[in-house]
């Protein structure tokens, strides 16, 4: 075969050689454009499935958390609380002096600012049973005893006096009578003691001997710092020595 021939074959063969590569990749791109754009509509449904599906999930949860809300009990105030608590106690107070109804009417007001307080059906209880004797008795020999206790002579001799209209021969009362008397003699003892302190503070403030007097004043004060006897004369003394410089100066 001449030269000329082969040339013209091989440059056939080379141009059919390049048009087939062209023709298989345009065939391979519009493969790939094909599965593209099926995937693309199917991802976009996924989405909108997954956000439908969100959006289903959440709803009972918020309606859950409206529904829980709104069966919540009313929450009580500190306030009200406190109002409830000293209501009961003038209860209990009203029934120890013996007015009965009066106690009542405190409960019934606390039941309005705390209704259902445990507290309140308990004083309850305990003022019914108040209205027995024997519940009378009780309360009034455990307020002779407190009483006595904190050297309140006057209320214990008028908690004595009650528990007496009741059981006369109760021995509690005796055993109480000999404390509130024991308490007394020891009440004046020690005021005895405490008038001896600052009858001897006010000689050495007398005597310009403000050494001397507070030593007497501090004895009156370990005796009984709240004697009002011994909170005057303090004040007293504070005079009595400014007194001293103002002259000295």
């Amino acid at each position: 075969m001449p030269f000329r021939e082969l040339s013209d074959t091989r440059k056939r063969q080379l141009r059919y050689g390049a048009l087939a590569a062209a023709v298989l990749l345009l065939a391979a791109g519009l493969i790939l454009l094909t599965h593209h754009t099926a995937d693309a509509p199917a991802s976009s449904d996924s989405g909108r499935r997954s956000t439908a599906a969100s959006t289903a999930s959440t709803a009972p949860t918020a309606q859950s958390a409206v529904s829980s809300s709104s069966d919540e009990p009313a929450v009580i105030s500190a306030q009200q609380r406190d109002e409830a608590v000293g209501l009961i106690a003038d209860a209990r107070r009203q029934a120890s002096a013996g007015d009965f109804s009066a106690a009542e009417a405190s409960l019934k007001k606390a039941d309005a600012a705390f209704p259902q307080m445990p507290e309140i059906e308990q004083a309850r209880a305990d003022i019914e049973r108040l209205k027995t004797p024997e519940g009378n008795l009780a309360a009034q020999l455990a307020r002779a005893r407190l009483a006595v206790e904190h050297n309140d002579t006057a209320t214990a001799e008028a908690a004595l006096a009650e528990a007496s209209q009741i059981k006369p021969d109760a021995p509690e009362i005796a055993e109480l009578r000999g404390a509130l008397q024991a308490a007394k003699e020891k009440a004046a003892q020690r005021e005895t003691r405490i008038a001896d302190a600052l009858a001897r503070m006010r000689m050495a403030v007398a005597k310009h001997d403000f050494a001397a007097a507070d030593s007497a004043l501090n004895e009156a004060e370990r005796i009984d710092l709240q004697d009002p006897s011994v909170r005057r004369a303090r004040g007293e003394l504070a005079r009595a020595r400014g007194a001293q410089q103002n002259s000295s100066d």
